[in-house]
């Protein structure tokens, strides 16, 4: 038998003893007229220690349940049922020594009712706290019991009035000895049994140890045990005890043998669950005397727990030793770093694995980088190729010929050449380019021309924001419509509009062509008019929708 079974078996003992001892006094107090031996003095003696050993045992029961319940609510409502087993006993003894008069005396009969009602609610209430986090308040729902409770309390406190609890002979004759019970009686003890009986079911129910569950039968046994007791008590077969003792003992041996059967968790065998934890951990009070220690836990030299009440402590590169202070002494338990120090040998093996990998791809994404940077200019270089190959084509012819207006020719074509494929580079990174930039570009193309020996004038109307693909329409129409014109043409006025849309317009004298029409009117609305040898061009673009 373990030490916690031989102390419960003590303490039972020692209860049940004083009980009995309790029912002889009882028996003693109902003899004592019968003596002639100072009867009244041996009465009152025998009365004060019936009821200050019920009163003293309610109230260790009571303090010993503050002590093993763990949640709060719980304890709370046990602690009413309790106070309420102490009412009952305490309106008892004022019944039955302090008042003489009917009136008061059958009022505090009534009282008794009280706690009969009560108690079995407030347990019903602690068994639904069970397994709820201590700040989880009882729904309200449940507190509505509490209105029917206390309607047949004031029914029976009332029962003066309609007599629904006890029928009494005219004129409240023999009223403690002749009466009958009424329906409301009935209600009163249906309610107790009935919330007592649920109370055991619910925790039962609630109860997440198997082997407990299947032990339920025991608090039933217990409480059959004790309702019968209350019956043979309430027939006058039993007398050894009377019915409101029998009633608290039936209401205590319910909630401890739910205790001891451990369908309530409880706040007890806390050293041998530390003694067989896995916890290599041990307790010592503040002389460094262990009192606890896991089965686990070495033992540690006094200079060892000395200089680990300082600070933390390595015995050896995988373990390491703290404590902690607590109420009159210190904890010390040992950490076991094995599994850190392998997480960190293998996390350093992975970082310096990564960093390698990070470096080669760090590298592959420079790579990649640089290669998508050459892909772009070749591409940005074969288009801008392809769109000056005709220009450049007339430049190697122009350069293998003799005549001396070729170098001129020359000059012009590589101004648009070069304005054109700065224009290209700059619109492949702008979607929008300001109107002088075309400005720019028509400017460079008249100096050359005008040194080829053409008059030329340029003029610029509004300025705005248009899409690089209008302006290099616009500068492409310019540049076709003078490679037409050359080399009759004699003079040349450039005029720029911007009012919303763009448009360019040449006037030309002299013009040798025409230029080609079908790729201007892809780009925009052209109109040629053509008066006394000038020749009028004008390509309006279409207006952009933002």
């Amino acid at each position: 038998m373990t030490e916690a079974k031989r102390r419960f078996l003590r303490r039972f003992c020692t209860a049940a003893a004083l009980f009995m001892l309790a029912g002889v006094f009882r028996q003693l107090d109902s003899m004592s007229s019968a003596l002639s031996f100072h009867p009244e003095l041996l009465s009152a003696m025998c009365f004060l220690m019936t009821n200050l050993l019920y009163i003293g045992l309610a109230c260790a029961w009571g303090m010993s349940l503050h002590r093993r319940i763990l949640n709060r609510e719980v304890r709370r409502y046990l602690m009413l049922s309790c106070a309420m087993v102490l009412q009952w006993l305490l309106l008892r003894t004022m019944k039955y020594r302090f008042f003489e008069e009917d009136l008061i005396l059958r009022h505090l009969w009534y009282l008794y009712y009280v706690p009969q009602i009560l108690a079995p609610l407030f347990g019903f209430f602690a068994a639904l706290q069970l397994g709820q986090r201590e700040s989880a308040a009882l729904p309200r729902r449940w507190k509505l019991l509490l209105i029917p409770a206390c309607l047949l309390i004031a029914g029976i406190l009332t029962n003066d009035l309609h007599q629904l609890a006890f029928r009494f002979a005219p004129d409240w004759a023999n009223w403690d000895s002749d009466y009958r019970h009424g329906p409301l009686y009935a209600l009163a003890i249906g309610w107790m049994f009935f919330f007592m009986l649920t109370t055991v079911g619910v925790i039962r129910r609630k109860c997440r140890i198997s082997e407990s569950r299947h032990r339920a039968w025991i608090s039933i046994s217990v409480f059959t045990a004790g309702a019968a007791l209350c019956l043979l008590s309430h027939l006058n077969i039993y007398t050894f005890h009377k019915l409101p003792e029998c009633c608290c003992l039936t209401f205590a041996g319910l909630w401890e043998s739910c205790l001891q059967i451990g369908l309530l968790p409880t706040n007890n065998r806390y050293q041998q669950f530390f003694s067989a934890s896995t916890l290599s951990a041990q307790i010592a009070d503040r002389q460094g005397q262990v009192l606890y220690r896991a089965s686990t836990a070495p033992e540690l030299a006094p200079e060892q727990m000395r200089a680990a009440a300082e600070g933390p402590v390595f015995p050896d590169a995988d373990t390491r030793l703290n404590s902690a202070p607590i109420h009159n002494g210190r904890v010390y338990w040992l950490e076991n770093l094995s599994g850190i120090n392998r997480a960190k040998e293998q996390l350093e093996e992975i970082r310096a694995q990564l960093m390698k990998e990070n470096g080669l791809i760090r590298a592959e994404a420079e790579l990649r980088r640089q290669q998508a940077q050459i892909e772009e200019k070749i591409r940005l270089y074969d288009r801008i190729s392809r769109i000056l190959k005709p220009q450049l084509d007339r430049m190697d012819a122009l350069l293998d010929g003799d005549a001396p207006q070729n170098i001129r020719l020359v000059c012009i074509l590589g101004a648009y050449v070069k304005r054109r494929g700065n224009l290209a580079l700059i619109c492949e990174k702008e979607a929008l380019l300001s109107t002088d930039e075309l400005a720019y570009c028509i400017r460079e193309s008249l100096i050359d021309l005008t040194a080829y020996g053409v008059v030329c004038s340029f003029h610029q109307k509004g300025k705005g924001l248009v899409s690089g693909a209008q302006l290099q329409a616009a500068y492409d129409f310019f540049e076709s419509a003078l490679e037409a014109a050359l080399p009759t043409l004699s003079a040349l006025l450039v005029r720029v509009e911007y009012g919303g849309c763009l448009s360019v317009r040449l006037m030309m004298e002299d013009a040798k062509a025409l230029p080609d029409p079908a790729p201007l009117a892809r780009a925009g609305q052209l109109s040629v008019d053509q008066t006394d040898g000038t020749l009028c061009l004008t390509l309006a673009l279409a207006k952009e929708v933002s």
